[in-house]
């Protein structure tokens, strides 16, 4: 790929990460001003999970389907900046039409995640690391901005900003080029069944759907606890950024990283390293001290979406790439959504924000185990094979 073309690419993924920023960083702390308590918020979040479970698996059979990605993607945008809109300008409690707004909205930032990162895959999985790192920047400058313009001039200013870092996204989508796929290829929903019968793509799906679950309560249950120990927006943006500056490194050195360590070890260390923080998330009680906890996304999330990436790739036939990753994404990133807000926000209720951090904790021992079994399995398929 031609370099003005590459860089193209980085400013859109930088621009559309800085807009799912103002919106995904937000929700939660919005939602506690108008006046829903910890249950309620749990249910509106669930509906969320909702829309994004469906809305990844029917984007990712479309994208296969017409050989097509761009126009999706775009669809996708749409539907969250009017979830967005419609979330933000009522100020009061509205139950029904927030469950409506919020599960447009941040349904659809699950998709468009979904989305750009097959598309930056398939258009150039050589540099997938540094386009990723490029949309870490956006979540990096966009968190604490959006924190602190509410903080200063409230929600309303906030979609302003939100139309205008569209704009600037919409002149880079189109100049960037879509994901090649060839016409020969053809997906029918009769080809998902190869997924479906794959046992050790469905033991991924598993593997990766416990550990978002304990990934999204560091969205929920982390960003609760701060809010009930006094801080504003702002720390909760501050928060957002350390954890988005933090997987940079990681993502630009990707490809070093993926050549030295195989992506199997490095799921398994991510997954260690998630329980440490938790740990330390439960042990912390100032909301400078959960940043600084913070900061151990380096060696959590963007190793696990990196290995994702590549584990899901190597045990899926080519023609169905976007499927296998966007339905698996649909799984292990919508369920997790479903059942981690209304499970923790029960728990949370029940034996306190510190308790709940302490059983996430505990709760990584069993996607250690089950990883371990996966790779037991797999070399004996290469061991078959060969």
């Amino acid at each position: 790929m031609k370099q003005k073309k590459r860089w193209i690419l980085y400013s859109l993924n930088f621009f559309v990460f800085a807009a799912i920023s103002m919106v995904n960083t937000q929700i939660i702390p919005y939602l506690g001003k108008v006046g829903y308590d910890v249950v309620e918020r749990g249910y509106i979040l669930a509906g969320s999970a909702i829309i994004a479970i469906i809305g990844q698996f029917l984007f990712g059979y479309l994208c296969d389907r017409f050989k097509r990605l761009k126009p999706f993607f775009l669809l996708a945008y749409g539907f969250m900046i009017a979830g967005s809109i419609m979330m933000f300008i009522i100020h009061k409690q509205l139950f029904y039409y927030h469950l409506f707004a919020v599960s447009l909205s941040g349904g659809m930032v699950k998709v468009i995640m979904g989305l750009n990162e097959t598309w930056m895959l398939e258009v150039d999985e050589e540099n997938y690391g540094r386009l990723r790192a490029a949309g870490a920047l956006g979540l990096t400058i966009g968190s604490p901005i959006a924190g602190s313009v509410i903080h200063a001039f409230g929600y309303d200013f906030l979609l302003f900003m939100l139309i205008g870092v569209s704009i600037c996204l919409l002149f880079f989508f189109w100049k960037s080029v879509d994901a090649q796929k060839k016409k020969s290829e053809h997906v029918r929903l009769e080809s998902l069944k190869e997924l479906l019968t794959n046992r050790l793509y469905l033991l991924l799906v598993l593997i990766y759907l416990m550990i978002y679950m304990i990934g999204t309560a560091d969205q929920y249950v982390v960003i609760d606890k701060m809010l009930a120990i006094g801080a504003d927006t702002s720390a909760v943006g501050i928060k957002w950024a350390v954890q988005s500056f933090m997987e940079v490194p990681l993502f630009l050195f990707a490809s070093a990283i993926l050549k030295r360590v195989k992506p199997g070890m490095l799921l398994l260390f991510g997954t260690v390293m998630y329980g440490l923080k938790f740990f330390l998330y439960g042990v912390f009680s100032v909301a400078w001290a959960i940043i600084a906890a913070a900061s151990l996304q380096l060696v959590t999330l963007p190793i696990i979406m990196l290995s994702s990436k590549i584990l899901i790739k190597e045990i899926t036939p080519r023609k169905l790439f976007s499927s296998a990753q966007m339905f698996a994404m649909a799984i292990f990133v919508g369920v997790s959504g479903l059942l981690t807000p209304i499970i923790t926000s029960y728990l949370c209720k029940r034996i306190g924000y510190d308790m709940t951090l302490y059983m996430i904790a505990a709760f990584t021992l069993l996607p250690v185990v089950l990883i371990l079994w996966y790779l037991h399995l797999r070399k004996q398929v290469i061991a078959k094979q060969s």
